[in-house]
C-alpha cells in the first residue's frame, strides 16, 4: 500500500515539475524555435486543463488535478504573453488577440466546480481556444522560415494528440463523450502518421533515431493501454501511460532545440 502511494505521489510531482517547467521556459523566448515550441505547446495545455477539470470531477487525484489546473492557466497566461513580446509578426498578434479574447470566459468555466450541465459550454469553448491556438502556431512558423518548425510542430502535435487521448478516455467515464467528434481509433491513425513523418526527418542524428524508435514503442503501449472500454476505466493508468510519453517528447524537443541552435550559432 506505502508503495502505491509513493507511486502515486511521485507521478504528482512529475506533472507538477513538467507544468512548471513549461512555465519556466516561457519567460525566456530567445529564438524562432523556442517560438515555435511554445505556441505548439498552447494547444496542448488546452486538453492538459480539460484532463484535470475532468479527473477533478471523477474524484481521480481531484486535489492534485485542482492544482495542476490551476498551475497550467497561469501557464497558459505567461506564454501568450511572452509570445506577444517576443513575435512581432502582425498576424501572430492579430492571433493572439482573438486567443485573449477567447480566454477569459474559458479560464472562468474552468474555475468553476466540475458540472454536467455545464461541461457542453466549456467543451464547446475550449475547442475554440484549441482552434484559435492552431491557427496561431501556423502564423509563428510562417512569421520567420525555420528548419526546426516541422520536428517541433510534429511533436507538439504528437503531445496534443496523446493528451486528447487522455481527454477522451476521461470523457467516456464521466459519461460526456459525446460532445467530442474525436475516436480513439482517428486520434491512433494521426499519432501513426506523425511518427513516420518524425522518422524520416533528414535532419535527424543517430540519437535522435534512438528516441524516436523508443518514442514509437512507448506511443503503442499508450494505445493498447486505452483501449480499455467501459466497465474496466482507468483514467490514471492511462494518464501514467500518457505521462511517459510525454517525458521522452520533452527529451526529443530538446534535441532538435539543440540542433537548431548549432545551425543558428
Amino acid at each position: 500500500m506505502k508503495t502505491k502511494k509513493i507511486i502515486k505521489a511521485s507521478i504528482s510531482t512529475l506533472l507538477m515539475t513538467l507544468c512548471l517547467a513549461g512555465l519556466a521556459r516561457a519567460a525566456d523566448i530567445k529564438t524562432q524555435a523556442e517560438a515555435i515550441s511554445i505556441a505548439a505547446q498552447q494547444r496542448t495545455l488546452t486538453q492538459v486543463m480539460m484532463k484535470n477539470y475532468l479527473f477533478s470531477a471523477l474524484g481521480v487525484r481531484s486535489r492534485n488535478a485542482d492544482e495542476q489546473l490551476a498551475t497550467v492557466a497561469q501557464q497558459f497566461t505567461a506564454q501568450q504573453q511572452q509570445l506577444a513580446d517576443f513575435v512581432a509578426d502582425e498576424g501572430v498578434q492579430q492571433q493572439l488577440a482573438r486567443m485573449n479574447q477567447s480566454w477569459p470566459s474559458v479560464q472562468k468555466q474552468f474555475q468553476r466546480k466540475p458540472a454536467k450541465l455545464r461541461f457542453k459550454e466549456l467543451f464547446s469553448g475550449n475547442e475554440t481556444l484549441l482552434t484559435e491556438a492552431d491557427a496561431m502556431l501556423k502564423k509563428v512558423v510562417q512569421a520567420k522560415p525555420d528548419d526546426s518548425a516541422q520536428p517541433l510542430s510534429l511533436l507538439g502535435q504528437q503531445d496534443l494528440l496523446c493528451q486528447r487521448l487522455a481527454v477522451l478516455y476521461a470523457m467516456t467515464a464521466w459519461g460526456v463523450a459525446s460532445e467530442t467528434d474525436s475516436s480513439y481509433e482517428s486520434i491512433a491513425d494521426e499519432l501513426h502518421k506523425n511518427m513516420a513523418l518524425l522518422q524520416g526527418l533528414p535532419q535527424n542524428t543517430a540519437e535522435i533515431n534512438e528516441q524516436l524508435q523508443q518514442l514509437s514503442l512507448a506511443l503503442e503501449r499508450t494505445l493498447k493501454v486505452s483501449k480499455a472500454r467501459p466497465g474496466a476505466l482507468l483514467p490514471a493508468l492511462v494518464d501514467r501511460s500518457v505521462v511517459k510519453v510525454v517525458l521522452q517528447l520533452e527529451q526529443l524537443q530538446t534535441g532538435y532545440l539543440s540542433l537548431a541552435s548549432a545551425e543558428n550559432s
